[in-house]
């Protein structure tokens, strides 16, 4: 059963998992020096677009540990989508960058992760 503190829902393909305690995500955009050999300045376009996405699921085994232990450091997600209650999103083919699993006594399991999305297009809803 979902948390009532639910923040987010991941998507894994067509698997949804509902209990994201806490997802932050943080969007860049490097750019690039142009500059030619004898220019009085520097020259810069933007580059490509890149996003890390740090969840946070409470961990249930009867609901979700099918599809987490699927899930290596290292795993390519080809649908990958993360959604925030306010209605934000960002979703694109992910790679899972790192992956850990903690329990404290008297307190649930939780699953951390962090997505990089970076291959492909990524589209970010506002």
């Amino acid at each position: 059963m979902p948390s009532p503190t639910t923040a987010a829902s991941v998507k894994f393909g067509a698997t949804t998992i509902d209990d994201v305690s806490a997802a932050t995500v943080n969007v860049t955009r490097q750019q690039i020096d142009v500059t030619a050999i004898g220019d009085a300045h520097k020259n810069h376009v933007q580059g490509f677009m890149e996003g890390t996405v740090q969840i946070e699921v409470f961990y249930d085994s009867a609901i979700n540990s099918a599809v987490l232990a699927n899930i290596e450091a290292g795993s390519i997600i080809d649908q990958c989508e993360v959604s925030w209650a306010s209605g934000k999103s960002i979703k694109g083919k992910a790679f899972v960058q790192d992956i850990s699993l903690s329990i404290a006594p008297n307190d649930v399991a939780r699953l951390t992760a962090t997505l990089l999305f970076s291959t492909n297009a990524i589209t970010i809803t506002e």
